[in-house]
């Protein structure tokens, strides 16, 4: 009863109402309308009856009304909780997609990442290669200018080398030439030069006076200073290997005096007359 007055109170307030005016009239006996002869008791009976009924019946229409505005209200919460599970799912299924998006991004960020990763690492190693090969070529090409440096150098070496032998070859066949020339002019100098010693030793003896007896036997040597044309130095004349006979050593001096001017060459040879020693040894 108080669930049924809870749900609707305006309803039970009239059936009260109702209840309470029927009971004052039956109680009070008032009448509003003309005066009517008395109505039996059986319909007082019937109208308590119609009335109880009547509340069953509202009461059943009540309730029913309450069961319906209950399968609404059920209604409305099953369509709200099924609203509430679709928004949830679409909301899940939103989430998954913008996880799924957020995962497919990543994927293609992360290969993105590693394309440029890869690109540049094989950019670093096209530079490596680019430098190494650029090294290499360096190296070759050094290696090769130093190789023709190398072989320029030896064979300039060579060359020198060779160039050194000629001219040491010539040189040497100049000297070779040189020395046979100097000993064959030497050769021929000192032929000339024993030539004119025995002419000047004849001419001194022809102008040799033998002193006293013995002095074929004797002999000395002495040192004659001459000037060009033949002519003795005054006082150019010394005994310098006595023969042990001071008269013979004088007559010796003497002659040499006497056969001036001696026959001497000219030229360079003449330096070797100059200063002339002769070993004075008569009919020698």
């Amino acid at each position: 009863m108080f669930g049924v007055l809870k749900r609707n109170p305006v309803s039970v307030l009239l059936a009260v109402l109702l209840h309470g005016l029927i009971l004052f009239f039956l109680v009070y006996g008032i009448d509003w309308a003309p005066t009517k002869p008395a109505v039996p008791k059986a319909n007082i009976v019937q109208a308590h009856t119609v009335d109880a009924e009547q509340l069953r019946q509202a009461a059943a229409e009540e309730k029913e009304a309450e069961r319906q505005k209950q399968r609404q209200r059920e209604k409305r919460k099953q369509a709200e909780e099924k609203k509430r599970r679709q928004a949830q799912e679409q909301k899940r299924i939103a989430k998954q997609k913008a996880e799924q998006q957020e995962r497919e991004a990543e994927v293609k960020r992360q290969a993105r990442l590693k394309k440029e990763r890869l690109a540049k690492e094989a950019k670093r190693k096209a530079e490596a290669k680019r430098k190494a090969e650029a090294k290499r070529k360096a190296e070759l090409e050094k290696k090769r200018k130093a190789e023709q440096e190398a072989k320029r150098l030896a064979e300039a070496k060579r060359k020198a080398q060779a160039e050194a032998k000629r001219k040491a070859e010539a040189a040497a066949q100049a000297e070779r030439e040189r020395a046979l020339q100097m000993q064959l002019a030497a050769e021929q100098n000192s032929r000339e030069i024993d030539r004119y010693v025995a002419v000047i030793k004849q001419q001194i003896e022809r102008s040799w006076l033998k002193p006293g007896q013995g002095g074929d036997q004797l002999s000395c040597v002495v040192q004659v200073r001459l000037i060009p044309g033949g002519d003795v130095v005054p006082g150019g004349v010394s005994v310098i290997r006595s023969s042990g006979n001071a008269a013979f050593d004088r007559s010796v001096e003497t002659a040499v005096y006497k056969a001036a001017p001696l026959p001497v060459p000219s030229g360079t040879l003449f330096e070797s007359f100059r200063t002339l020693k002769l070993n004075f040894k008569p009919n020698s």
